[in-house]
């Protein structure tokens, strides 16, 4: 089996039922795979008042302008799964890129 990056996005994902993503990131470093949170945030989360993320979990904070997966690369984290409610700010559409 070949260890993957895998990204798991925190708000409206991770936060949508954060039990049931601490319990996927145990199974998948138990397994040898990296989960990195890659957010559309300008900084990481408050987790005084938000739901805490394990601490070894890696933040990639994108911003409101950039794309996850240049963020993510320049960072040191080639991703092969992405997890995101909102996957069009992951790349460039492919599909519906005419030119």
């Amino acid at each position: 089996m070949t260890a993957l990056n895998i990204s798991l996005d925190y708000d409206h994902t991770f936060t949508a039922d954060p039990a049931l993503w601490r319990e996927f990131i145990s199974s998948a470093q138990r397994r040898g795979h990296t989960v990195v949170c890659v957010t559309g945030r300008r900084e990481p989360p408050d987790f005084t008042r938000e739901p805490r993320m394990p601490d070894s979990i890696p933040f990639v904070c994108v911003g409101p302008d950039g794309l996850k997966r240049d963020a993510a690369a320049k960072a040191g984290y080639p991703i092969n799964i992405w997890i995101d409610d909102m996957p069009g700010v992951i790349e460039p559409c492919r599909i519906l890129n005419f030119d």
